[in-house]
């Protein structure tokens, strides 16, 4: 149960920062009371503020990034504790 948190807690990330339909759809996209990062962009587009848009949707890559680095070290860590547990020999039984 353990190992499966932070997996979940990735994606979830993941998925928050692109979420851009249900926000815009179902909550209405009520300005100022329903504003995520994509709408964000979105808002900023189309009132012709385009290096705002960019720097908004430049900060949502580097948000990518960093999630992505962080999923591999996670991976990483727990490939390597695996290793390190089946490398480990069983406890002889006493005769």
């Amino acid at each position: 149960m353990r190992k499966n948190k932070p997996p979940g807690v990735i994606l979830c990330n993941a998925r928050a920062m692109g979420e851009f339909g249900a926000v815009s759809v179902v909550s209405g996209h009520i300005r100022g009371q329903t504003n995520t990062m994509p709408l964000h962009v979105e808002i900023l587009y189309n009132e012709y503020q385009s290096v705002a848009a960019f720097a908004v949707a430049s900060l949502l890559a580097l948000l990518a990034l960093i999630t992505l680095v962080i999923k591999t070290f996670i991976e990483w860590q727990q490939q390597k504790l695996m290793a390190e547990l089946a490398a480990l020999s069983p406890e002889r039984p006493v005769n």
